[in-house]
């Protein structure tokens, strides 16, 4: 298996909806409605707490990304 770096293969809230071109608001939007991209919940708070932190694998992002390409009635994407 590869070795990479785990930490810059993911993006937080912000940076995925930069890397998108989305808000964040419709970022979250789209993960509330189960039509987004897949992320990681971690859970932050002390004895499993409530806070928690969303983040986004970048391969997770370019294949919700793809799934979003229409092909048009002329074979052009």
């Amino acid at each position: 298996m590869k070795n990479e770096n785990k930490t810059e293969a993911v993006l937080t809230q912000k940076e995925a909806a930069e890397y998108l071109k989305l808000s964040v608001s419709t970022l979250k939007r789209l993960r509330a409605n189960g039509i987004g991209a897949k992320y990681i919940k971690l859970k932050t708070g002390a004895n499993g707490g409530k806070n928690t932190k969303i983040l986004y694998p970048i391969v997770e992002l370019d294949k919700w990304l793809d799934s979003q390409s229409i092909q048009t009635a002329g074979g052009e994407q």
